[in-house]
């Protein structure tokens, strides 16, 4: 009896260590690369104002359509989870504003020779890009689950912006410090591949930021 009651506590033993094990499986350092796209950081919106005040424009008989524009928003990242909980991230980000353009015709010259555009007169013109806005920057992510399938994660940091424009810098300034934060993100898979969605603000995205990422 007492044998058996030994060979049954062992056994139990054993089942509570399997099943700790796979509930909550040793911690592997892991290293991970991404790409994302979202709704364009804020500073390129005044990259949309630098083509939108070009005076250059006004002499070729041409205008920038701003009804009529999108602004892509692309970011890689490189990502080492150093801890179960915690990962740390730099990423490197880019966008810009491609505007659609308007072409005036024309019904003579001004007295300078120059020639008179007729603003009733106008049709498509191709597509105009701003200058591109930079970025990069560090973060450090928390994971609220990270034992589960779907993970929740914060993120905090800051990083660097660049464009031609000066906004939010001086008028002679091209890089200017920023914050970066993501109050509530979520990621799916468990596999290398995995996809997340992020509610964020930071110098690649504003609000909304969506991507894949590969584990080595």
């Amino acid at each position: 009896m007492k044998a058996r009651l030994t060979a049954l506590v062992a056994l139990l033993l054993l089942g509570f260590s399997a099943f700790a094990q796979e509930e909550d499986p040793p911690f592997v350092k892991q290293f991970s690369v991404e790409i994302a796209t979202g709704l364009p950081p804020i500073h390129t919106l005044a990259n949309a104002n630098s083509v939108r005040y070009d005076r250059s424009f006004a002499d070729q008989g041409k205008e920038p359509d701003m009804d009529g524009y999108w602004m892509p928003a692309m970011s890689i990242s490189t990502v080492w989870k150093t801890s179960r909980r915690w990962e740390m991230v730099l990423t490197g980000g880019v966008s810009w504003c491609h505007h659609k353009m308007t072409q005036f015709g024309t019904f003579g010259t001004d007295p300078q020779g120059r020639p008179r555009y007729d603003l009733k007169d106008s049709h498509f013109d191709g597509w105009r890009n701003s200058a591109l806005a930079g970025a990069l920057f560090f973060q450090a992510r928390c994971f609220w689950n990270p034992t589960q399938k779907v993970k929740l994660y914060s993120a905090f940091g800051g990083g660097l912006i660049t464009n031609g424009s000066g906004f939010y810098m001086a008028d002679d300034a091209r890089i200017a410090p920023v914050p970066s934060i993501t109050p509530i993100a979520v990621r799916f898979g468990t596999g290398p591949l995995k996809f997340f969605i992020e509610n964020t603000f930071s110098p690649a995205a504003t609000l909304l930021d969506v991507g894949l990422g590969w584990t080595f």
